[in-house]
């Protein structure tokens, strides 16, 4: 590697591709995920569900591909060992320029999807022992997230602090809670007290919305997923985090971290101006528009205080940074995914973020990761 040691990046938004007996080799149930060998490829299966097949095997071909030519589907033997194995890993996100990662599940986030909550519970707990292992290779720049199952606040409040305990970086919990259960019930304070005293970071990923138990349908189904959902991915981020900054989450858990992954940057102003708007202009409208207890207080100023936002390549959001926060916004490559910026993240990175001072770049491509998940960078200071 021959850039300068101190222009190293960290990404905040990385995947590992899990081993298709990560779930049958650590325990003895067929309704966890496992994989079948089907025609087209190996494909994963969850409660006798067909959910996805295997990523990683076409990593950085989205800069040589046309995207039509690109698969959906492949064997596990076509995955690059970098996406499963940590020392091929760190090598490379070296190759990439990347020192340390935060990482996230592939299959795992289709989990949230699974109706059966005992099994979501159980999958996640064996995929949070899995990957506190696989980090514990380089604990220093790999960082894993856990998974939590927020059906059961009491039970996932013991998983999140064993997640703790299993020295992982925080945890992933659904994006979209089901509506009997949001997250600006009360029920959820031990959850975000626990949180909030282990300095864990609360991360709501693209694609973790949770399926409801009493219905016993997926979310969503992967195996044909409509463009719309793409285009509208910030749909569901919106309104829980409407949800947590309206009812006085923040007020109440103001060491309380929680970001958004992988819904990029340009929606978040208007949101901010949105929440602030409703809050100031709009007549009551029963029980749920509660006031804050700081009379000059405003929803939007705890996208600041108290969230986080990982972006890929987001050159509209980022020429808004300034009505963001800065120090909000932290890149991530989505290593080794399909449209992971891998192996050009530097190259990627140069267009997105023209025009924003050498201050703000350190901040936004590894100091505010670094900050918030304790990354130390080569070279930087004891």
């Amino acid at each position: 590697m021959t850039t300068n040691e101190q222009s190293w990046l960290i990404s905040s938004d990385s995947h590992i591709v899990e081993p298709p007996d990560l779930w049958t080799a650590r325990a003895d149930d067929s309704r966890l995920p496992h994989v079948v060998r089907e025609a087209d490829g190996d494909w994963w299966y969850i409660d006798g569900r067909k959910t996805m097949s295997f990523l990683g095997i076409q990593t950085g071909m989205r800069f040589e591909k046309d995207p039509t030519k690109l698969r959906t589907s492949a064997t596990f033997e076509e995955v690059t060992p970098a996406a499963y194995d940590p020392s091929a890993y760190l090598k490379a996100n070296e190759q990439d320029g990347v020192w340390g990662s935060v990482i996230y599940p592939s299959e795992g986030l289709v989990i949230f999807s699974v109706p059966n909550t005992e099994v979501v519970s159980a999958a996640m707990a064996v995929y949070n022992d899995w990957i506190a292992d696989f980090c514990s290779h380089d604990t220093s720049r790999l960082k894993g997230i856990g998974m939590v199952n927020v059906d059961d606040v009491a039970e996932a409040t013991a998983e999140l602090r064993r997640c703790h305990d299993l020295g992982l970086g925080g945890v992933l919990i659904t994006v979209a809670p089901p509506t009997w259960l949001p997250y600006r019930s009360r029920e959820f304070d031990a959850f975000w007290a626990t949180a909030e005293e282990l300095q864990m970071p609360l991360s709501l990923h693209v694609g973790t919305d949770r399926a409801d138990s009493r219905v016993a349908e997926f979310v969503l189904n992967v195996k044909d997923v409509p463009p719309s959902v793409f285009v509208n991915k910030d749909y569901p981020i919106r309104r829980t985090l409407a949800d947590l900054m309206f009812s006085g989450v923040f007020e109440r858990h103001p060491g309380l971290r929680i970001g958004t992954v992988e819904h990029e940057l340009g929606w978040i102003p208007f949101f901010l101006q949105q929440l602030d708007n409703t809050y100031t202009d709009k007549p009551i409208r029963g029980p749920e528009w509660k006031r804050l207890s700081d009379p000059d207080a405003l929803p939007s100023q705890f996208f600041r205080t108290n969230c986080f936002a990982s972006f890929q390549e987001d050159s509209l959001g980022i020429r808004l940074r300034d009505e963001i926060g800065v120090e909000t916004l932290m890149w991530g490559s989505d290593y080794p995914h399909t449209e992971s910026t891998f192996p050009r993240s530097r190259e990627v990175l140069e267009e997105v973020l023209q025009g924003v001072s050498d201050d703000e770049r350190a901040l936004i491509t590894s100091g505010n990761a670094a900050e918030l998940y304790s990354f130390a960078l080569p070279g930087a200071e004891e």
